[in-house]
């Protein structure tokens, strides 16, 4: 969601992977496509950050991808930004503190226990951390409450 807009980028349809997106605009109920990123990708990590929307990973049908797609709302235009550090498909996605983290995902053999940082600023990616296990298809949820073992509340719910 951005500026009260949800996007739709890429995937697969039943029948070919999709380099198309759209934006859905809820107090209209309507549905308007917007200009198509340069790469098709079903299985990408998307998210908003500081007006525009970034795509990155997914497969193409024969490869997993590093690649990272970004959409400025104002030109109604995808460009290109730096790639991430390891080629994945079904990673998770999640913004903080100004800066896009994705985790885990598939590289075509293993099943990612990664996690990469990427901070617009520097157009740069930096491996910040690994999961204990790896794992596809993650969901990524951000709390502002402090993990427990982080304090010694007893009624944290971690």
């Amino acid at each position: 969601v951005l500026n009260r807009l949800l996007y739709a980028v890429g995937g697969f349809d039943g029948t070919a992977r999709l380099r198309s997106a759209e934006c859905y605009h809820p107090e209209q109920d309507a549905w308007r496509a917007i200009a198509p990123m340069a790469t098709i990708r079903s299985g990408a990590g998307v998210c908003a950050l500081n007006n525009c929307i970034y795509a990155m990973g997914g497969y193409d049908g024969t490869d997993q991808l590093n690649s990272t797609e970004r959409y400025e709302v104002e030109t109604d235009a995808w460009s290109f930004v730096a790639p991430m550090r390891y080629r994945r498909s079904a990673l998770g996605v999640t913004v903080f503190q100004g800066k896009i983290y994705v985790l885990g995902g598939y590289d075509g053999h293993t099943f990612l226990d990664s996690v990469e940082c990427y901070d617009p600023a520097g157009d740069a990616w930096t491996e910040v951390t690994r999961m204990t296990s790896g794992r596809s298809g993650v969901g990524v949820a951000i709390t502002m409450e402090p993990c427990r073992k982080q304090t010694d509340r007893p009624d944290c719910p971690c």
